[in-house]
């Protein structure tokens, strides 16, 4: 028995009357999906019934061990839904999508958010019914046992090693679901095994605690995800009911999985997206120039943070203003290489304050600024003007000044298919005696992880995570290392030895003692950190690497802006190809042989095809019934794959 706390007689006596009550109502029941292709030895896609109910999501009364990322406690309610029995498994993986998985009954693992997506919306097809992710809340409840919660630390009792594989009890190595006792839903693997992708991108709770229903926490697709459930990994605090973690939407390795929800209602909740309407965006460097039109804001929009209360105006005149904590800045506004926004202020000074950016979608951006501890960074989205307090306003530009005088003496911006590699930035270079920190553990960020970078010169550095969940058993992994340069001291690049290459976006705060940067790297793409200079000997619980490799999901993801507005990329032909497109306003132009058979396909920055046509030899096809946005145009002809970016005013 693993029921230690509580009267076993009070307890089936409330646990009857509890099912005699569902039975009289008519509640579903449990169920089995029946999958072709599972092995007479796999587990059974089964999905527990769970009856909604309010509780109490966050740190729960008691816990010692409680982060920070999961206070205030407050009430939340939900509606009813079902949860996967057991995580989802390698054979039921390769059931519904048929690769070459090994048929066995492990976590899936190795995927990433848009995979699990794909998974629940095969599966739909499939079935007729409408699976998905659960999201942050019904995790934590169905975690918790639901109605029929008796208050374990753990999801089914409160001694880690009755439920959970952790890397106590699992000598590093993933188990096969259903290995420990169910909670009391009859759930498995809630703690512990494999890390659980969510629904819900990272967010806070709201300082207030205020009662919330079916929420799901900043519904933006392409963001940071939960990820819930601790791992084999991982120590039993990061598998408490409570306990969450954030992961980058691309970030995938041997101990995150997931488990498949649906609800009762045959609706989803509100603000989730149909799963098979969701599509991992295709990538896009942007086009060079001083104007990155991607970021242009139309007069009822506003970019804005979802924490500090930072927003910014960017007006097609040129005209631009930054709002929130330390007062506005405004002026005219030009980008370097499509990655750094600079505004310089109206009036005699003429200051210009530079915005490293990474534009993930159309509608989600990083930022960071220059201006040192306070200045803006984070997570930007578009939100309409009437959904936020106090928007900045962008100046009146009477005169605008010419771009090229505007950005003045700096570099060519065609440069970064071949950047130049003779710049090292001296404000990275901090010397054996420093290093530059960011302490997860003592900023109260969640998890066990520390980063470090080490400038030592201009041919050398490296930047690590460690980790020391246990003491002796903590370990130190090489996320980049090697020579390194730096372009419009905001792009930072480091050539491995082996090859690999890594990308990231930086800013020094002015009294040159915080380094900010936001990462290309394919595990934690847009992440944003921020390291202390502190002294190396004052590194805490410090653990050298025992490898010289590199972690070897890291690499760039960088693309580089296209030569110009009416650029043709041949994709597929080897020559360059003689065929061309350009677009002109509204009208799509495309340049071939009589004769010949254009493919043509127009896709959003979310991976979704807006509009497929066919035409024969030179045609003009009209753009106009497509929304306004930033899109990739492909067209095949006569065989020959070519593409270029669009922004449709």
């Amino acid at each position: 028995m693993y029921v230690k706390t509580v009267k076993i007689g009070v307890l089936l006596t409330a646990t009857a009357a509890l099912f005699s009550t569902v039975a009289a109502q008519g509640a579903p029941a449990d169920y089995t999906e029946a999958l072709s292709g599972l092995s007479g030895s796999a587990k059974t896609l089964d999905m527990v019934y769970v009856r909604g109910g309010t509780y109490q999501r966050g740190c729960s009364a008691g816990d010692n061990a409680c982060e920070e990322t999961e206070k205030p406690a407050h009430s939340v309610t939900l509606s009813d839904f079902y949860i996967g029995k057991y995580e989802v498994t390698n054979a039921q993986w390769k059931a519904v999508m048929g690769d070459n998985t090994a048929s066995d009954n492990k976590p899936k693992t190795n995927i990433i958010w848009y995979d699990a997506v794909a998974f629940t919306c095969r599966l739909s097809q499939r079935t007729g019914k409408k699976y998905r992710l659960a999201t942050d809340a019904e995790f934590e409840y169905a975690s918790r046992g639901g109605a029929q919660s008796r208050g374990y630390l753990y999801s089914g009792g409160n001694t880690a090693n009755d439920v959970a594989w952790t890397s106590a009890n699992s000598n590093s190595g993933i188990k096969d679901v259903g290995g420990k006792a169910p909670n009391e839903l009859g759930i498995y693997d809630m703690s512990g095994n494999a890390y659980e992708l969510t629904y819900d991108s990272w967010g806070l709770y709201g300082s207030g605690g205020a009662a919330l229903t079916n929420p799901i926490d900043r519904p933006t697709l392409y963001s940071t995800k939960v990820r819930r459930g601790g791992s084999y990994s991982q120590p039993a605090s990061k598998g408490r009911v409570s306990a969450r973690e954030r992961r980058s939407i691309k970030g995938k390795d041997g101990s995150i999985g997931f488990r498949l929800a649906m609800s009762v209602s045959d609706a989803d909740p509100a603000a989730q997206v149909n799963p098979c309407d969701i599509h991992e965006p295709l990538p896009w460097g942007g086009v060079a120039g001083f104007r990155d039109e991607r970021l242009i804001t139309a007069d009822d929009e506003v970019w804005a943070d979802d924490s500090a209360g930072y927003m910014l105006v960017i007006k097609a005149n040129g005209a631009a203003a930054v709002g929130g904590p330390g007062g506005p800045i405004s002026g005219e506004w030009y980008t370097l290489n499509c990655f750094s926004l600079r505004i310089v202020s109206t009036g005699s000074s003429k200051t210009t304050v530079a915005y490293p950016y990474y534009m993930i979608t159309p509608d989600f951006i990083t930022l960071i600024g220059d201006k040192g501890p306070g200045g803006p960074f984070g997570r930007f989205t578009r939100k309409r003007i009437s959904e936020v307090s106090n928007p900045p306003a962008a100046p009146v530009i009477a005169n605008p000044t010419p771009l090229s005088e505007l950005a003045g003496a700096n570099i060519n911006i065609h440069i970064m298919s071949n950047p130049p590699e003779n710049e090292h930035d001296p404000r990275l270079i901090e010397g054996t005696a420093s290093a530059w920190v960011q302490d997860n553990v003592a900023l109260n960020l969640g998890g066990t992880h520390r980063y470090r970078k080490d400038f030592d010169s201009e041919s050398s550095m490296r930047f690590l995570v460690w980790d020391n969940p246990t003491g002796s058993n903590g370990t130190s992994t090489l996320l980049a290392t090697g020579p390194w340069f730096t372009v419009n001291n905001t792009f930072l690049r480091v050539k491995d030895p082996n090859r690999a290459v890594y990308d990231y976006l930086y800013a020094v705060s002015a009294d040159g003692k915080t380094l900010y940067h936001i990462t290309y790297q394919s595990y934690e793409l847009g992440d944003f950190r921020t390291f202390a200079k502190i002294s190396a000997g004052s590194v805490p619980q410090w653990k050298e690497p025992t490898s010289n490799t590199t972690f070897n999901q890291g690499a760039s993801t960088y693309i580089p802006p296209t030569e110009s507005p009416t650029s043709v990329r041949p994709v597929i032909g080897g020559a360059a190809a003689v065929n061309t497109l350009s677009v002109i306003g509204r009208t799509l132009r495309v340049n071939a042989p009589v004769g010949s058979k254009t493919v043509v396909r127009i896709v959003n920055l979310t991976g979704k095809t807006v509009a497929n046509l066919t035409v024969s030899g030179a045609a003009n096809l009209s753009l106009q019934k497509i929304p306004s946005g930033a899109y990739l145009i492909e067209a095949r002809i006569d065989g020959r794959v070519q593409t270029r970016s669009a922004v449709l005013r």
